[in-house]
């Protein structure tokens, strides 16, 4: 039986032109320089393409603000942003507003929706980019520091646009908690906790976020399984729970890492299981949910996770522990861009290990 075309690699003058082709120094020049940017070529981004600039009105009876946005950042950033932005314009009472500028914001706008449309609600949305006719106000340069809005009083501006992102501090939004608990989502889906433990008058719930990924390749401190581990002994003597069930979740982005921590975890996915800890693989959306309602302690083991912070305001029992980052390598802290008086809630309780050569978890003095 003859395949299709197997005459024509049998053919001795066209092995010998191929021959001729690959021996002829051009050839390799041509083949080097496709490898070479197929491997370095890198698909573009066709969200960070920015919309058209937004038509607007001027000389209406409002003022509004809004401002530069990490909108290819995650969901725990998100969330800050708009909080923040809502707060600042509360307190120098403008509109929060928010312009679509290209495809990452309309996504930041629809999780943000999904998570907390309250808050979303609260907000002007203008479908294009910030036009020309609106300045620049420096406000913010440093993510997790605190810029008092005060000083932003005296501008007249109608359309005041901030050129600040992040916005990483609970006090742009004091005394807000209840109202932004009653932003949160109640949709069905997002209320669906798997097999994870409700908390009740007999069983306690402990809730650890461990960050990982990219934190580990950018140079943040990432979730340390020794730090969670004893950081639990030092939990469990200071709260001195008396529920006679007590049971840990974990929350993150790295399941597999997780789920080693603690000998015997199982996943909220793993049907009716019954164990002492457990893993969280629902939806961001719906973690923070369960963090309302179920979590009595929380611990933020990787101490700049904004997911974590959030899990931390948002629980139900409002005891929160975290990592001290004073005592890490996290560069943002080394480099002065986070002030931990801003950052941190004032009650909430920075952790350590007692020193490098014992690793027992001790309270951090502040």
């Amino acid at each position: 039986m003859r395949f299709p075309h197997s005459s024509y690699y049998s053919n001795p003058k066209k092995t010998n032109y191929f021959k001729k082709v690959l021996s002829f120094p051009g050839t390799w020049a041509v083949l080097i320089v496709f490898t070479y940017h197929y491997m370095t070529w890198k698909k573009v981004d066709l969200l960070i393409i920015p919309y058209p600039p937004a038509k607007i009105q001027f000389n209406t009876s409002r003022k509004y603000l809004s401002s530069n946005l990490a909108s290819i950042a995650q969901l725990g950033n998100h969330i800050f942003e708009f909080a923040g932005l809502y707060g600042i314009a509360k307190k120098l009472n403008r509109v929060p507003t928010f312009f679509i500028e290209n495809g990452h914001h309309k996504k930041m706008l629809e999780r943000a929706m999904n998570t907390m449309p309250g808050l979303v609600d609260k907000f002007l949305i203008i479908n294009g980019s910030v036009p020309d006719s609106i300045r620049n106000t420096s406000f913010h340069i440093a993510c997790c520091t605190y810029d008092n809005p005060i000083r932003l009083e005296t501008i007249p501006d109608e359309y005041l646009h901030l050129t600040g992102i992040f916005y990483q501090s609970w006090k742009y939004f004091p005394g807000m908690r209840e109202e932004f608990l009653s932003f949160l989502s109640n949709s069905p889906e997002n209320s669906n906790f798997g097999n994870l433990p409700r908390s009740d008058a007999n069983t306690h719930v402990t809730c650890i976020h461990a960050r990982r990924g990219d934190f580990l390749e950018v140079g943040f401190y990432g979730a340390d399984p020794v730090f969670i581990r004893n950081a639990m002994k030092f939990i469990d003597n200071r709260e001195k729970n008396t529920r006679p069930n007590k049971k840990i979740v974990m929350f993150g982005d790295d399941a597999k890492f997780m789920k080693k921590v603690f000998d015997g975890s199982v996943y909220s996915t793993d049907g009716v299981k019954e164990a002492n800890h457990y893993v969280s693989k629902n939806t961001p959306t719906a973690d923070f949910i369960y963090s309302k309602y179920h979590c009595d302690v929380v611990l933020i083991s990787a101490p700049h996770s904004t997911f974590g912070w959030w899990m931390g305001y948002f629980s139900k029992g409002q005891k929160v522990y975290h990592m001290d980052i004073r005592f890490t390598n996290d560069w943002v802290y080394e480099k002065g861009e986070i002030n931990i008086k801003d950052f941190y809630l004032p009650h909430w309780q920075a952790l350590k290990f007692q020193n490098s050569d014992n690793l027992t978890v001790v309270d951090s003095l502040q």
